[in-house]
């Protein structure tokens, strides 16, 4: 993603910045007309495949105002770019809290960035947060009163990564490839738990750390050891490296990946179909791209982002928005934060039809989505499936 990104982002809420001296008295980031709402994303560096959830909220934020906004006041949206880096990402967030004065914040794309930011959230317990695409269980579990979290958590990722692996006919050796930190773990020590109610163990456990250039030693070990599936949990470039070397070492076992990548980058990134022939993305939606039921919501996106790529990552951020805008809406004119956390609190099997399944929050519970599938390329066609495909 370029810098162009951010301005395409900024003018896609068709709102111009007001003073803050406008804004109520009474709630903080509201005005008489508007609502401030902070979003922050990488929209640079390696891992800026992650400012498309971000593009996809703000086109939903685009389509309310254009339909005359929420009980008479036009969302505003202030974006910083966080690249993926914590520091950042509390300045990012700091900023937007302090400085630009936000009702709340919606974003956050790695998992290790939103916890850099959870003691600063914590000391400001009235203060909303709609987590953007992060996925680490650790964000939303135990529950932090003023966190949400509208995506499927490492846990449920974990779990459906393993249950796919082993749905594959005689599958017992499972090796994991992994990053080591905070997003890393997250997805492992489910995983392991997985592995050890089925009776099983990794068959090799290697990692990968983010900013690698080479796989070679690693891809070695995982080739000595003969798995019949391989649970991928690293980010894009690395995932990349990988797949490449995965197919130029002869190791043919499956690749299961997470959320954190998206099925069409893949393909483009390694550029080899023999390499991705046999990778399983787990699915965060409802639909294929190109599935007509799925029209309506690439139409909202590349109404507001007609440049930008069309790809699984660019509807993640969509439910959160959602979320939002039907609390925002039950809230009603007399809108408080207090307020707004307690719509979200009620909402319950919420499903417009973007993710994998419903959505709901209670007061006890702020991991919204509790499954979903994986996704592979057949004869060069995006495919939904529950189970390992026979013939695959």
């Amino acid at each position: 993603m370029k810098r162009r990104t951010l301005k395409s982002l900024l003018a896609a809420t068709a709102v111009a910045a007001l003073p803050l001296a406008a804004q109520a008295a009474d709630t903080t980031g509201v005005t008489a007309d508007t609502i401030r709402i902070g979003m922050f994303g990488p929209l640079t560096g390696p891992t800026a495949v992650g400012s498309l959830p971000l593009l996809g909220a703000t086109a939903i934020y685009r389509q309310v105002n254009e339909a005359g906004g929420i009980n008479g006041r036009k969302l505003q949206v202030v974006v910083e770019d966080d690249a993926c880096d914590p520091n950042k990402t509390i300045a990012a967030t700091k900023k937007l809290m302090s400085q630009d004065q936000v009702f709340m914040i919606h974003g956050g794309w790695c998992s290790g960035t939103v916890m850099a930011i959870k003691p600063e959230l914590a000391r400001h317990p009235e203060f909303p947060y709609m987590v953007l695409g992060a996925a680490s269980t650790a964000i939303s579990n135990p529950v932090q009163p003023n966190i949400f979290h509208p995506v499927a958590t490492t846990a449920t990722v974990a779990q459906s990564m393993v249950d796919f692996a082993l749905s594959k006919p005689g599958a017992k050796r499972i090796a994991i490839i992994s990053h080591s930190d905070e997003w890393g773990k997250s997805h492992i020590e489910p995983a392991l738990a997985e592995l050890k109610a089925r009776g099983l163990e990794p068959v090799e456990t290697a990692y990968l750390e983010r900013g690698s250039t080479d796989a070679t030693s690693q891809l070695l070990r995982l080739r000595a050891a003969k798995p019949d599936a391989v649970l991928a949990i690293l980010y894009p470039p690395e995932l990349t490296i990988y797949l490449r070397d995965a197919n130029k070492y002869g190791i043919k076992a499956p690749v299961i990946a997470t959320q954190g990548v998206s099925l069409e980058d893949m393909v483009k990134r390694v550029g080899n179909p023999a390499a991705t022939r046999e990778l399983y993305v787990f699915y965060p939606l409802s639909k294929t791209l190109d599935d007509p039921a799925f029209q309506k919501w690439k139409d909202i996106y590349t109404t507001a982002h007609p440049k930008d790529p069309v790809e699984t990552l660019s509807f993640m951020g969509m439910t959160g928005a959602l979320a939002i805008v039907e609390a925002l809406k039950r809230a009603g004119p007399d809108l408080t934060r207090e307020k707004f956390m307690a719509e979200l609190n009620k909402l319950r099997d919420f499903d417009p039809g973007i993710q994998s399944g419903p959505l709901s929050f209670t007061p006890q519970d702020h991991a919204g989505i509790k499954q979903g599938k994986m996704i592979y390329m057949k004869d060069g066609k995006p495919t939904i499936v529950s189970a390992y495909p026979a013939g695959g």
